[in-house]
């Protein structure tokens, strides 16, 4: 078994196990909140930079019919299906996610190693380079399975009008560790693939998200029969009441159910831990909520204009920082709500949103409309809305100025303070059919959101312990949470109840062991020495 632990200022003979256990709400009359703060940049953090491709500059390294796998032109009829499916699905959510892909197998067999071409390099290593072709395609993402390369990096890329593109590099068996991932976006209909190393690595490709519309939306150009991006739309950056780090918490996403691929919107929240940075991530259940499907997440980060009004300033988005996959931890259908924690770390200069679990009236929201560059839309609340939402469960909105459209949905609706209120369902009218938004019928229609303070029964725990839970066998918390103020009395409870990458703060003592674990934790004495099991 392998074994891990980080240990600070304490005396730890020890080791972990355990599974997150699901957790009760800490019962008090204390009003919790946060508000916005910023990501700092982390100095001492080193990004990972891709190698640079050898194969592009190697003759033969891709020869078509050889080790490049051409998929084909998708049908009419494909597509066609993919809408219907799409409408079909969406059909009780108005606009609903956009569609922007829908997955294609790799026919007619799985792509390896063995479809690639190898040739020596220095230092006994040798280099296998594959390609895949999905004509029409505005981006690609790869979906990897039985994932095992050892010490081999692998990479993959793909040209752009900003330049080449490089995701990577991926080794061992990938980022979980259990063999199977989903790369971010690549742009364009062709994506190449290259790995180094010593030994022949093995994985399986069997599938690809194809792009069949713009993932980022840009102009809002759309082959379907659906509205087009409205140009009624407000620039985030051209309105100064918009807190900063609401706007920064705001990321583009897609992902794929198995059989299409979406657009929506969600929020990256603050929490009550000052001392870490924990990526929590709100959006609407009806965008995605199983673990399967956050598994395929690519959320974008910082797509908006650099200057006020300038289109010509928003950055090319597969150039844009981005976050793939995280860990589902609750769903809400009451009011709509998905909360989760994303993979990987986040870059410098995102926010972090603030929140209040009392009642607060939203004054406007941030979004992706369409999955195109950062918009905002002001609210007005309104005493009387959507007749079929529970009023406790959901708040209805006037939009004053600006709009949401498909892509919207998920995203924050924020006070004045720029605490989160909600997150967005979508729009109803008593008039119109929703279906028939326009710049001039705005005035027909209710923004409806799910109520944060509804939200906050279920997920208030997470945003309590932040990235750290704490450990006192005197505590008389009647229901230990392992909060500051109610912490676990055991470190075996604490431990079982942890995630990776948790750092658990113990109050000085004696704690008997062994202890088993299979998870890389960080141990932190309080108010002197800890020591974790006995000496040998």
């Amino acid at each position: 078994m392998r074994t891990y632990a980080r240990i600070l200022a304490a005396a730890l003979l020890a080791t972990v196990t355990g599974t997150l256990a699901s957790q009760g709400q800490q019962q008090d009359a204390e009003i919790h909140e946060a508000f916005p703060m910023l990501v700092p940049v982390d100095p001492a953090a080193v990004a990972v930079v891709p190698s640079a491709p050898l194969g592009i500059e190697m003759a033969d390294a891709f020869q078509p019919g050889i080790n490049v796998r051409d998929l084909g032109e998708l049908s009419f009829e494909a597509i066609a299906e993919a809408d219907r499916r799409s409408a079909e699905k969406y059909a009780d959510v108005t606009p609903g996610p956009a569609r922007v892909g829908l997955n294609r197998a790799i026919e007619p067999s799985p792509l390896t190693t063995h479809d690639a071409l190898v040739a020596e390099l220095d230092d006994n290593e040798n280099i296998w380079t594959l390609a895949i072709q999905s004509p029409g395609a505005y981006g690609i993402r790869l979906h990897f399975a039985g994932f095992d390369v050892g010490d081999a990096s692998v990479i993959v890329y793909a040209d752009a009008p900003a330049g080449l593109i490089v995701r990577g590099p991926y080794t061992g068996s990938g980022a979980d560790g259990d063999g199977d991932f989903w790369t971010a976006t690549l742009p364009g209909d062709e994506v190449f693939i290259e790995i180094v190393g010593e030994r022949e690595p093995v994985f399986e490709i069997a599938e690809i998200t194809h792009f069949d519309r713009d993932p980022g939306g840009f102009m809002g150009t759309e082959l379907d029969d659906g509205p087009p991006l409205l140009d009624c739309h407000l620039d985030v950056n051209c309105h100064g009441s918009v807190d900063w780090s609401a706007k920064m918490a705001t990321g583009q996403m897609n992902w794929t159910d198995g059989e299409g691929s979406y657009s929506c919107t969600g929020t990256l929240l603050n929490d009550l831990d000052d001392e870490t940075i924990v990526p929590y991530f709100l959006t609407a259940r009806h965008c995605l909520h199983t673990q399967a499907e956050v598994d395929t997440l690519e959320v974008v980060w910082k797509y908006q204009t650099d200057t006020c009004g300038d289109v010509g300033s928003v950055p090319s988005w597969p150039s844009l920082p981005r976050n793939v996959g995280g860990l589902h931890l609750r769903s809400y259908d009451e009011n709509d709500m998905e909360f989760m924690r994303l993979d990987g770390n986040l870059v410098g200069g995102l926010g972090l949103a603030g929140w209040t679990e009392s009642t607060s009236s939203a004054q406007y929201g941030v979004h992706h409309p369409k999955g195109s560059w950062k918009r905002v839309v002001f609210l007005e609340d309104v005493i009387f809305g959507c007749p079929t939402f529970d009023p406790t469960d959901y708040d209805s909105y006037d939009q004053v100025d600006g709009l949401t459209q498909g892509g919207s949905s998920g995203s924050g609706a924020f006070n004045g303070s720029g605490q989160l209120a909600g997150q967005l369902w979508g729009i109803c009218s008593a008039t119109t059919d929703p279906k028939d938004l326009n710049c001039s019928n705005i005035d027909n229609f209710w923004t409806v959101y799910g109520e944060f303070e509804e939200s906050w029964s279920k997920i208030g725990w997470y945003l309590i312990i932040g990235g750290t839970m704490y450990v006192d066998p005197a505590s008389q918390c009647p229901i230990p949470q392992g909060t500051e103020t109610c912490p676990h009395v055991s470190l075996e409870t604490a431990i079982d109840a942890a995630w990776e990458e948790l750092r658990i703060k113990i109050q000085t003592g004696s704690y008997p062991g062994p202890l088993y674990f299979d998870k890389p934790l960080t141990f932190m004495a309080m108010n002197g020495t800890v020591t974790i099991g006995a000496e040998p």
